[in-house]
């Protein structure tokens, strides 16, 4: 069963885009009758993207990673002393001769540092939209 064969289910419950925002695996499971743990994950992982999506034009640019441009969820703080989306600075690195992504400077080392204050930062602000 894929997302297509969900729509009638939707249809039939009155399940409009602000509906859909609010669902949980126990709705999903216990109301909408959606047994498949793996297409629960799936739609949960899709609206949390849409979540996302939905308040990109009102981020605040410093919860933006300066390389993907998309809202950090494990933000980490590389040599050059900017913060970066995790995967997307060791993608970098990986791929770019370790050179800083904001100043073209090499990378004194590639070691990152968890930035749990930007991460807190970016929850609070989530959690306030």
């Amino acid at each position: 069963e894929g997302f297509g064969g969900l729509v009638d289910k939707f249809k039939a419950n009155n399940i409009d885009g602000t509906e859909l925002l609010r669902l949980t695996k126990e709705t999903l499971a216990s109301e909408l009758s959606i047994d498949s743990v793996g297409l629960r994950s799936k739609l949960l992982r899709k609206v949390e993207e849409l979540k996302d999506d939905s308040v990109c034009s009102g981020i605040p640019d410093e919860f933006l990673c300066p390389i993907t441009r998309e809202l950090m969820r494990e933000p980490v703080i590389a040599a050059d002393g900017y913060s970066y989306e995790r995967e997307a600075i060791e993608s970098w690195v990986d791929t770019k001769n370790r050179s800083s992504p904001m100043t073209n400077l090499p990378l004194l080392t590639t070691l990152l540092t968890p930035n749990h204050t930007l991460k807190m930062a970016i929850s609070r602000w989530k959690t306030s939209q």
